[in-house]
């Protein structure tokens, strides 16, 4: 067994013992997940080593010695399993039991056996099996060698019943196993068998939930609305995770939220909770803007995992103990849910004392800046206004700014565009409005200052940002009418100073004498049309003036045309197959629209507030009903990216009829 080329064997005549094995599990807190490591009772022989004690050879010889010793009993066994007659036997654990018990049937053959069949289990439920499972034993010298098939039953009337024999080849020939006669009887009590297993389960789990749990935890527990809040779950385990899932994603009723950056594969580190050593990972991070006041709850994010776990062989045999060391494994795999707790949130509602008028909603610390792309321009040339906030904060949720836009200045809804850095805890980067004017009419157009307000909580107050006045100075573009005569030939600007033109050849119109232009029906025609074009001039400016003046019926006018302009991002974002934008847009879209169409604000804009307002304007429960659940949908996408291009296109076309038919029944 040891190599004679070793220096301190050289001259020497190996020696041989039996010496027993143990190897274990320890009863405290997480070590039923981990084995202990195997450890010898007696000192190894001298002729195995220099010193004459285990720590003289190393850990190489140890496992050649271990490898060697099993391959050799493993010959051995199944070389006098295959002489040993065989014998088949049928037994069970009870054999009588009450209606709604179960007991298990074993068959039991001693050696090695192939193309086992059961018998016909008619009269009962077959709720596990068939389970197979081996036996080897070395009792004074004599390896033995069994397997067996077991099930675990139910019957389905009372009375006595005959479980036929089964069948299996063994040594050539095919045995047959013995009769067994059960007897039901009335009553229900659970067995005693079905309570120890429930109750090990029981304590299996709850070592696990000891060992393998998700927490969330908070920046601040007390913040003002519409300020940011970082929620962030995380995994503690000190168990063998074979796969992980996430199930169920928090609602987070009341909060707007924004997905922080993760790296794909969970990244684990060392944290010590309560004085015992975890690895923690983190498996969501969220930057949350609660909408309302009031105490908000996180709802518990739920999870399932496959934990691997290292069970007990029953019996005290010593090889039997043996065969249970970590270097073959005895692991089985257990299904376990876990979740985090609720956590509540106090959001205090922003001052209303000393509140700007241009205050929309925006909460952080935050800069502005705002430019034009030329200051002197000719009639009918586009000028580009651009307005920049930066900062962080709930940027998102940031309205585009009111201006005073001249009327000789045509105007257009504002481009968005944003720039958002999501892999940190705190949300910041900038949104940019870039407004399209064009002047209709010479000369200096003054557009003055505008503000922008935010809430400082860190100030505890309302701070404001004002521009500058913008001045375009706008001149006349070229005439088309100058420069008519340019095409003119030599001989016809000659003519133009003669006295005596050629006479008119051809047919020649004639009209009666005293008949002319003037008092004419269309003289008069042209004469009165002035009046009624200046007339209807000024009730479309007028009626203009109101629209632009009433903010909220101007975005319930253009709610459609923007929400079907965003809905042509979210198409060709279907397209290329961007699922985790297509359901943003989507998202964003139905909210845009509901918002404008209503006239809610932004920092009130909820499904409760929506559903109310929706309802008293005459909607349908079931429109109601697809809005909720289309937003519903698009959230757990963001969160759990799961959804095939079939599935997104049905939830385009959905949002598409959606507004239509809410267009329809809105009054």
């Amino acid at each position: 067994l040891h190599p004679s080329t070793r220096p301190d064997f050289i001259g020497t005549r190996p020696t041989f013992s039996t010496r027993p094995l143990i190897v274990g599990f320890a009863q405290g807190d997480a070590d039923f997940l981990k084995p202990v490591t195997l450890s010898r009772v007696d000192p190894v022989p001298k002729a195995f080593g220099t010193g004459g004690t285990e720590s003289t050879y190393g850990l190489v010889e140890k496992r050649v010695y271990r490898l060697i010793s099993i391959f050799l009993i493993f010959i051995f066994t199944y070389s006098t399993a295959f002489s040993q007659d065989p014998n088949f036997t049928t037994s069970v654990d009870r054999n009588r039991i009450a209606m709604g018990e179960q007991f298990e049937i074993t068959f039991t053959l001693s050696g090695s056996g192939k193309n086992f069949q059961p018998p016909p289990f008619s009269d009962f439920l077959v709720l596990s099996g068939p389970n197979q499972s081996t036996s080897t034993q070395f009792i004074n010298g004599n390896l033995s060698q069994s397997i067996s098939y077991s099930y675990i039953l139910q019957p389905r009337s009372e009375g006595k019943f005959t479980i036929e024999s089964a069948t299996i080849e063994s040594g050539g020939k095919r045995v047959q196993s013995n009769n067994i006669i059960i007897e039901v009887t009335k009553g229900s009590q659970q067995p005693q068998r079905q309570s120890q297993q429930s109750s090990e389960e029981s304590n299996l789990s709850k070592q696990i939930a000891e060992n393998l749990f998700l927490r969330v935890s908070v920046d601040k527990k007390n913040v003002y609305q519409g300020e940011q809040i970082t929620a962030t779950y995380k995994l503690y385990t000190r168990a063998n995770i074979v796969k992980y899932s996430v199930t169920k994603v928090p609602s987070l009723t009341g909060f707007w939220a924004q997905e922080i950056d993760l790296p794909k594969t969970l990244q684990f580190e060392t944290e010590v909770l309560n004085g015992i050593q975890f690895r923690v990972a983190t498996v969501k991070k969220t930057a949350l803007f609660p909408q309302r006041s009031g105490t908000l709850e996180l709802d518990p994010m739920e999870s399932e995992f496959v934990v691997q776990v290292q069970t007990r062989r029953r019996g005290g045999d010593v090889f039997d103990q043996f065969f249970n060391d970590p270097f073959f494994g005895n692991i089985s795999n257990v299904n376990y849910k876990a979740k985090s707790e609720p956590l509540k949130i106090n959001v205090k509602p922003l001052p209303t004392h000393n509140l700007p008028s241009s205050f929309s909603g925006a909460v952080g610390k935050f800069s502005m800046e705002a430019w034009i792309d030329k200051q002197e321009t000719k009639m009918n040339e586009p000028v580009m206004l651009k307005v920049k906030i930066s900062g962080r904060g709930n940027l998102k949720l940031i309205e585009p700014l009111k201006l005073s836009i001249p009327p000789d200045l045509e105007s257009y809804e504002p481009k968005i565009s944003d720039n958002i850095t999501q892999g940190t805890n705190v949300i910041s980067g900038s949104r940019t409005f870039e407004y399209l004017l064009i002047p209709r009419r010479p000369g200096d157009k003054k557009i003055p200052a505008f503000a922008f307000s935010y809430f400082d909580p860190e100030k505890n107050n309302y701070v404001s940002i004002s521009s500058t006045d913008f001045i375009i100075s706008t001149t006349k573009g070229i005439d088309l009418a100058v420069g008519s005569s340019a095409s003119l030939s030599k001989e016809e600007i000659k003519l133009l100073g003669q006295d005596i033109r050629f006479i008119k050849s051809g047919d020649v119109k004639f009209r009666k004498h005293g008949k002319t232009f003037f008092g004419s029906t269309i003289y008069l025609t042209l004469l009165i049309a002035p009046v009624f074009l200046f007339i209807g001039f000024i009730y479309y400016q007028r009626r203009y003036e109101k629209i632009t003046g009433d903010v909220v019926r101007l975005k319930s006018r253009k709610a459609t045309k923007i929400a079907k302009k965003r809905l042509s991002v979210a198409k060709k974002l279907l397209e290329s197959n961007n699922k985790g934008e297509f359901y943003t847009e989507v998202s964003r879209a139905l909210w845009g629209y509901t918002g404008d169409k209503l006239g809610i604000p932004q920092a009130n804009l909820t499904k409760e507030s929506v559903n109310e307002s929706l309802k008293s304007h005459g909607v349908s429960e079931k429109s109601l009903e697809k809005l909720n659940k289309i937003l519903d949908v698009c959230e757990f996408a963001q969160y759990a990216p799961s959804a095939d291009s079939g599935e997104m296109g049905k939830i385009y076309s959905n949002t598409v009829e959606l507004i239509s038919k809410i267009e329809e029944e809105i009054r």
